[in-house]
């Protein structure tokens, strides 16, 4: 037991990966080192009292029973899914996005096929009238019956959370390829720790959430060299998002690298072309109609043509590639696989476009250098399978993903420490805030309910899913950026930080807030210290769907 416990404690040495945290700019505080350091204690004890098995009996060992499986996927989707349903209630989503795709279910199943003024009349140079200009998505006509039935914006993120923990079954079979059941049933739990999976389940809904699925069952049905179930799987991967073509194409050359058979090659290449063509060079020109994005592209920062862009990343990538909060986006995606451990895998390949686009666009206006945000899923899911092939390898990833150690299970268990423990350096106070009801949240729900269902209405974000069942919704604090906003309500919070928006826009807030109740067009039909709420009676019954081309 003694030498046990000896030759376990080298768990202690992840300790070190955990440095660069302490090095940074703020020191973390007391709480989060004893648990990390609690988490390591954990796993130094699970190592030393295990079973002292080597891999090649753990193989032989008999199938033991999935209950213990089930329960923790039900557990965890129970728990995920009721902090993502109280987060809701309290209004701790920022709003827009998640009110955004329930108005375009609710548009489509009314006859606008994905049309959402919300962003749609905002962030192009004109109106557009479909989520096909921003993203070629088909997989969310797969949403479309389920809201129906429930067409609530809980209805959403129900099917989000049901698509992440569903992961843990393509994640278990794949590990099962090679290592005994027991073993493979640990590294399905250790991937719905992953950070950037984990946080999908509260996170704003984002279609791209759902590629995490069909992605890692198109790695199972490649690994296993099943090819008819590889190619459905391949095609509903693409049909996520037009981007995932650079996933097949990269995976086609991991297939040449590993001299696969050639319809391996051949067909997730020819996929991603086609995919890649019909999006770019159809769908989503034909969705834009001479439209353009204005204010939210993710790469204007690196320059206006591409030439522009490659000159200023090469001439200055440590402010365009590597700046300090991309570092730390780094860290937080690498460490639960161990840092460089994927890297020994060739599947690596198929991660390395997504992480350079999410890094190349970090330092601009888009959030895709935030471990939460739903560009993190596509990497953390290609990095995990990459990791976990290394590690039930050979050769000496293998062995430093054993920590030198005989027993299977250790790689999983180590990486579930340490997702654990990026989690913990991940979590504090703002989390906590999102599910926390504030002292206002009760009558902003009141105020919501002045607003007729149906009827055109301009709000604070945070409000906006409350209230997406509609045509017409606009949010306030942008309000004056609309082409062509059209609102009979309109709902107004005095307290600008309950908005919780980019300083650029609270002038106009605060204008707005001043003069709308001097103006004669509204009725105030609601007012406290608080909130106000106005209506303008001559609005009533005007829709606000464009004709395309911008012309309303």
């Amino acid at each position: 037991m003694v030498l046990s416990l000896s030759r376990s404690s080298v768990a202690f040495t992840l300790l070190l990966l955990f440095v660069p945290e302490y090095i940074g700019r703020v020191r973390p505080p007391g709480l989060r080192s004893a648990l990390l350091f609690a988490i390591v204690t954990a796993l130094w004890v699970m190592l030393a009292t295990g079973p002292e098995e080597t891999v090649a009996n753990e193989r032989r060992s008999a199938r033991g029973s999935g209950l213990l499986f089930w329960i923790i996927a039900g557990t965890f989707f129970a728990g995920v899914t009721a902090l993502a349903v109280r987060k809701y209630y309290v209004l701790g989503y920022v709003g827009q996005d998640l009110a955004y795709f329930a108005q375009i279910m609710h548009t489509t199943l009314n006859g606008h096929l994905f049309w959402g003024s919300l962003l749609q009349d905002l962030l192009y140079s004109h109106t557009v009238t479909t989520d096909f200009a921003g993203h070629n998505s088909p997989i969310m006509f797969l949403f479309l019956p389920f809201y129906a039935l429930f067409p609530s914006p809980i209805t959403l993120l129900v099917l989000r959370n049901v698509a992440m923990v569903a992961c843990i079954f393509p994640a278990y079979h794949i590990a099962r390829i090679y290592t005994a059941d027991k073993n493979a049933r640990l590294w399905g739990a250790a991937f719905l720790f992953l950070p950037a999976i984990y946080y999908q389940t509260s996170f704003d809904f984002y279609p791209l959430s759902f590629v995490a699925l069909p992605l890692l069952y198109t790695l199972l049905f490649y690994l296993r060299g099943e090819y008819r179930q590889f190619l459905c799987w391949l095609g509903l991967t693409l049909l996520v998002r037009e981007d995932l073509a650079l996933f097949a194409i990269m995976l086609a050359c991991v297939a040449l690298l590993q001299r696969k058979n050639s319809r391996w090659v051949l067909t997730p290449l020819l996929g991603g072309v086609v995919w890649g063509a019909l999006s770019y060079l159809y769908v989503l020109p034909h969705a834009l109609h001479g439209a353009s994005f204005v204010t939210d592209a993710c790469f204007s920062h690196l320059g206006q043509t591409p030439a522009q862009m490659l000159t200023r990343v090469c001439s200055s990538p440590q402010t365009t590639l590597l700046p300090h909060n991309n570092l730390v986006y780094l860290k937080q995606l690498l460490t639960p696989t161990g840092l460089l451990l994927p890297f020994a895998s060739p599947l690596v390949l198929t991660s390395l476009p997504f992480l350079a686009i999410n890094l190349l666009a970090g330092p601009g206006r888009c959030i895709t250098t935030v471990i939460a945000a739903q560009y993190s899923v596509v990497p953390s899911v290609l990095l995990f399978i990459s990791a976990l092939l290394c590690a039930t390898g050979r050769g000496l990833p293998a062995k430093l993903a054993h920590l030198g150690l005989r027993s299977a299970r250790v790689p999983p268990l180590v990486f579930l420490s340490l997702s654990l423990g990026t989690l913990v350096f991940l979590t504090g106070a703002l989390q906590e805030d999102e599910l926390r009801m504030k002292a206002w949240t009760g009558e902003a729900r009141r105020v919501a309910a002045f607003v007729p269902a149906g009827a055109s209405v301009a709000a604070p974000r945070y409000l906006l899913p409350l209230l997406a069942n509609r045509d017409c919704l606009y949010q306030t604090h942008r309000l004056q950026q609309y082409h062509s906003a059209v609102y009979e309500y309109l709902i107004l919070d005095s307290d600008w930080r309950h908005i919780d928006a980019a300083a650029e826009y609270e002038s106009a807030y605060r204008t707005l807030l001043h003069d709308a109740p001097l103006d004669s067009r509204y009725r105030v039909i609601y007012r406290t210290s608080a909130f106000m709420v106005l209506r303008d009676p001559s609005v009533k019954g005007r829709g606000c769907f464009p004709q395309p081309g911008g012309a309303s």
